[in-house]
């Protein structure tokens, strides 16, 4: 802090009784505010110190006598005076100078080859690694599966095939032989011992002779202009209700239903399509129920086996809807109640 009457700040050296564009430097031709000329003005002395002086030489220093009668003009020093500082020295260079073998250095080197520290590789030491490691560990006993009995259902919690046990004749798998499953079996497999079809005897082909036809010129008839009745004018009417109840039975087949094949035809599908179904080949399967699925009617005692068929292709949720839009229908059916049974509890 300044004293109370001080004019100069003792800091920044700021005139505090004048105004900012009436301030003073106030330093000498010495002085300055420049580091940087501080630094120079230092140098330049150095500088100045450090100037060769030139060389000057004084007679004072010698005594001279000369003789003023005699004929030679000798002069007399009492010492000899040292000239040597005040003449320079220069060095005798010989510009035709020629190089001889002596000249060659004895060892050249073209280039300087940095050389390092070798370092030492290490020898890895080999080891198996296990390209695949489980994320679980392997029991101890497995018990392996056959492929028939492996479940191929798309759907968690759907029921196991029933494959280990059934009979040639009992296709759905229930332990008995119901009249269809007897159909399936009565039908005989095409005989393979047909008697083979003799050839088409060969018949003459007959020549014919082709009879040129005149053409008759008849003349055009003319075009008569056809005039268009104009289309008559109709008073608006009132439109009556219009009936919009539609009455049909609502089907439990997961097919929109067609015209009804006959018995013997569905019987001989479906066998067809379990035999396909025991073969695993779910393609064809697929398209020998799709074929006659909707053309079933309303025969519920297929409805056991059709549902059988569509869990062995893995459409396990179209047959459980199928059984209890059946069970809705016909609650009290044997039919019905067997497959519900069976193939949903």
């Amino acid at each position: 802090m300044n004293q109370e009457g001080t004019k100069v700040c003792t800091r920044c050296f700021y005139q505090i009784d004048r105004p900012s564009f009436q301030q003073s430097t106030g330093l000498g031709e010495d002085e300055s505010t420049d580091l940087l000329d501080q630094l120079m003005s230092e140098i330049e002395e150095d500088e100045e110190e450090n100037e060769p002086t030139t060389p000057s030489f004084a007679f004072d220093d010698l005594t001279v006598e000369v003789s003023q009668y005699g004929e030679d003009d000798e002069v007399q020093l009492d010492r000899k005076p040292d000239f040597d500082p005040f003449t320079p020295t220069s060095e005798e260079i010989d510009d035709e100078y020629e190089l001889t073998a002596d000249d060659i250095p004895q060892f050249v080197q073209k280039f300087e080859v940095p050389r390092g520290t070798v370092e030492e590789e290490e020898i890895l030491d080999p080891r198996t690694i296990e390209l695949i490691q489980p994320n679980a560990e392997t029991p101890d006993f497995i018990q392996p599966m056959e492929s028939n009995e492996i479940i191929e259902a798309n759907e968690m919690g759907s029921p196991s095939r029933e494959v280990a046990g059934i009979e040639e004749d009992d296709f759905d798998g229930d332990g008995k032989v119901d009249e269809f499953e007897e159909a399936f079996a009565r039908v005989d497999p095409p005989s393979s011992d047909a008697s083979p079809i003799p050839p088409a005897p060969s018949i003459p082909i007959p020549k014919i002779t082709a009879t040129p036809i005149v053409e008759e010129m008849n003349p055009e008839p003319i075009e008569t202009p056809v005039q268009i009745p104009s289309a008559p004018i109709l008073q608006p009417e009132e439109e009556g209700p219009v009936d919009i109840s539609y009455q049909g039975s609502s089907s439990f087949w997961p097919w929109q239903q067609q015209d009804e094949w006959p018995v013997p035809e569905i019987i001989k599908q479906l066998q067809a399509a379990f035999r396909s179904a025991k073969d695993q080949n779910k393609a064809q399967t697929t398209v020998l129920l799709d074929e006659v699925g909707p053309h079933l009617g309303n025969r519920t005692s297929l409805i056991y086996s059709v549902g059988k068929l569509l869990m062995s292709i893995g459409r396990n949720t179209e047959a459980q809807r199928m059984v209890e839009s059946a069970y809705e229908t016909n609650p009290e059916d044997p039919d019905v109640v067997r497959a519900k049974e069976k193939l949903i509890s």
